[in-house]
Formats: C-alpha cells, sequence, structure tokens
C-alpha cells in the first residue's frame, strides 16, 4: 500500500521544483564566490577577513598632502626617527593611482598597460606604507615649485627611462589644461625617441626635466676588430659617457640595475602573466652585493663635498614584491593587441604602478633636504 501512495505522490510532483533547487544552488554559489572575490581586493591589505570596510573607508578622509594611518607619526614629526621608508608594505588605497595614463601624453605606449588591454587595474590601487611613519602625499604643483629654474635629470637605461616617464605624468597633474604649449620637449622630439636624450621642460615653472640613455654609465664602445667573437664590447670604467657634461649641476637620478626581471630577460622567459597581486607580509630591508658597494665606497669617500650630497633610494625589497605591475603581455599598443605567451616583459613597469612609488619616495626626499637647510622652518618652501 506504501509503495502505491508513492506512486501516486510522485505523479503530483513538479517537474520544475529540481530545476529550481539547481538553480539556487548556483546563485548561492555565485554569490560566496563574488563575496570572497570581494574580500581578496579590499581586505588583504589589512589581513582581515572579518571585515567589509575598505582601507579608505576605515580611515578618516586625510587633510591635503597628508596621509593618516593610525599609530604612525608623520615622516617630518617628532617621533619618526626610527622610520625607514624603505621598510614597510604595500596598502590598498582607492585613491590611486595619483594620474590616468589616458590624461598623459608624456607616455611610451609600452607602459600603457590598460589601454594595452590588460584586464585588470588591481595593480595602480597599492601604496607603499612604511612600518614607522606615514609620507607625505606627493604633491606635483609643490614638487613643481621646488624645482623652479632647476633641472631634475635621469640618466640610465631603460628601468630609469620607467621612472622618468612617471614622473613626467606626476607632475604634469599639478598643471591646469596642460598641452604642447605649457609641458614640451626642447627640441621638438616626440617621447616615442629611444636614443640619446630628451629633455621636456615645464614652461610656467622654468623647469627641466630630462633623460640621458647611459645603461652603463660609463663610456660603451664596440670590440676591438681582432676581439674574440665572444667579446661584443668594450666599457670605459674610468670615463663617464660623453653626456655626462650634459648633466654636470644639475640634481640627477641614476638608475642603471635592471634587477626585477623575473625568469629571463626582459623579453623572453619571464613568469609573470596573471598575477594580481603583491606578496605580502613585512619582510627585512635588502641589503644585497650592489649596495653594499655602494655603501662601502660612499664610506670610504664621506667627507667628500660630492658624496654629502648624494642620497641612495633603496626600493629594491619594496620593488620585488610587486610581480603584479609588470607589462608582462601589454607592452604594444592597442591595435596590436597582446604579445605572445612566451615574449612577456617582466622587468619594465606598467604606468600608473610601481615608479610612482619611487618618486614619492624621491619627493620625500626633497622635503628632507629642505628641512635640513631650514631647520627652523615648519613648512619647507625650497630646496
Amino acid at each position: 500500500m506504501n509503495r502505491v501512495n508513492s506512486i501516486k505522490k510522485s505523479k503530483h510532483l513538479n517537474p520544475v521544483e529540481p530545476l529550481l533547487g539547481i538553480l539556487r544552488f548556483v546563485l548561492i554559489a555565485v554569490f560566496f564566490i563574488a563575496f570572497f572575490f570581494y574580500l581578496d581586493f579590499r581586505v588583504v591589505s589589512t589581513r582581515s577577513w572579518f571585515s567589509l570596510v575598505s582601507p579608505s573607508e576605515s580611515e578618516s578622509a586625510p587633510p591635503p598632502g597628508v596621509l593618516i594611518s593610525s599609530g604612525r607619526p608623520g615622516y617630518f614629526d617628532e617621533g619618526s626617527e626610527r622610520c625607514v621608508i624603505f621598510d614597510g608594505n604595500w596598502n590598498w588605497d582607492d585613491s590611486y593611482p595619483l594620474y590616468q595614463s589616458t590624461d598623459c601624453s608624456l607616455m611610451d605606449n609600452g607602459f600603457r598597460c590598460l589601454e594595452n588591454g590588460r584586464p585588470d587595474h588591481f595593480y595602480t590601487k597599492w601604496r607603499w606604507q612604511p612600518k614607522h611613519c606615514n609620507l607625505p602625499r606627493f604633491d606635483a604643483k609643490a614638487m613643481l615649485e621646488k624645482l623652479r629654474d632647476r633641472r631634475l635629470v635621469f640618466v640610465g637605461d631603460s628601468i630609469s627611462r620607467n621612472q622618468w616617464e612617471s614622473l613626467l605624468c606626476m607632475l604634469a597633474s599639478g598643471v591646469p589644461n596642460n598641452d604642447s604649449n605649457s609641458i614640451y620637449e626642447v627640441n621638438g622630439n616626440p617621447i616615442s625617441k629611444h636614443r640619446g636624450f630628451l629633455v621636456f621642460i615645464f614652461k610656467e615653472y622654468n623647469c627641466t626635466v630630462e633623460y640621458y640613455r647611459a645603461p652603463y654609465l660609463v663610456l660603451q664602445s664596440r670590440a676591438p676588430a681582432m676581439a674574440p667573437k665572444e667579446v661584443r664590447m668594450t666599457l670605459r670604467v674610468d670615463k663617464l659617457v660623453w653626456t655626462s657634461k650634459l648633466w654636470k649641476d644639475a640634481d640627477t637620478d641614476f638608475n642603471t640595475l635592471t634587477g626585477f626581471s623575473r625568469g629571463g630577460k626582459w623579453n623572453s622567459g619571464g613568469r609573470c602573466l596573471l598575477q594580481k597581486l603583491p606578496e605580502f607580509g613585512s619582510l627585512p630591508v635588502s641589503y644585497g652585493p650592489h649596495y653594499s658597494t655602494v655603501s662601502d665606497v660612499l664610506s670610504n669617500r664621506s667627507e667628500e663635498l660630492q658624496v654629502k650630497n648624494l642620497d641612495v633610494l633603496n626600493v629594491t625589497s619594496m620593488t620585488s614584491r610587486r610581480k603584479d605591475g609588470h607589462p608582462s603581455l601589454y607592452n604594444l599598443s592597442p591595435e596590436a593587441g597582446p604579445r605572445s605567451l612566451h615574449i612577456q616583459d617582466c622587468s619594465h613597469w606598467c604606468l600608473p604602478g610601481v615608479p610612482d612609488s619611487w618618486n614619492e619616495l624621491l619627493y620625500v626626499l626633497f622635503l628632507k633636504r629642505e628641512s635640513v637647510r631650514l631647520p627652523n622652518s615648519t613648512q619647507p618652501s625650497e630646496i
């Protein structure tokens, strides 16, 4: 009898009900996936999996020129003496980036990752946060005032150019309605020129921001006629590159190391595709053999005037955690589309991106020099 009743009941079952159950399951699964995806990028910088408040919402809005973070003094405030600006973490910040690539004409196509098809923009949202202090927020107009009637020169390889173009865009964001009449290359050269040097002037401030290509800083020549085939060039390590006379007496930033490439040369063997997050956690500041060599040389010549005016920005450790910031396949024009998988650029950096943080530290260096020269001034006015 029970079997007969079961058969009768089965006849009255709605055939749609199983489908509705499946649909409910799928919707719930999608909800949880979206939920954890949201947590991944909004809360990971705070190390909390139980808060749905983004970093920008959990902190009060900072006043102009200052980033507020609980428990840390400002870099120039009392109590910040133990702060090492290179020792810290990458924190998510909704107010970043400082500019958009679409708003800056002073940038190579190879650094325009979003415009070149990169599907995510998360790499633009990370701000460098020292462990023991807060950095002043970059102020384009303030830095342009500090550069008024002066020259700022970048000398090095394509990584130095990466940083130079970053600073051009950061400074241009402080020039209202910037166009070819207010910011331009003094010799009429386009930003796409890759040989020799480029000099851009910010007309209102009568300052130039320059780039001189010098991968080795010293003279590089062809191999002698009778040299073995393994010898492809010679370096005069006792003599600076010929352009050095052009950047004499300028504020100069040297950058020649492409030490951030992952897995091969810049255009082969790289493994940085699909990387969307930095490496988290507080790591000791890395002082590798190159830094030790520089430090030893500076220590031995510490009394010389030129050395007293020299500062070293040790960005290697903080930068090595940003595997997500490379162009990878997205360093061609929008029309060309992504590169093939075996040609990944894991050496250079998307803009806006990591080089902006280098320039934020450069800005802090300018402020620091000013505070030393004007010890009684609470609001520095010039370098």
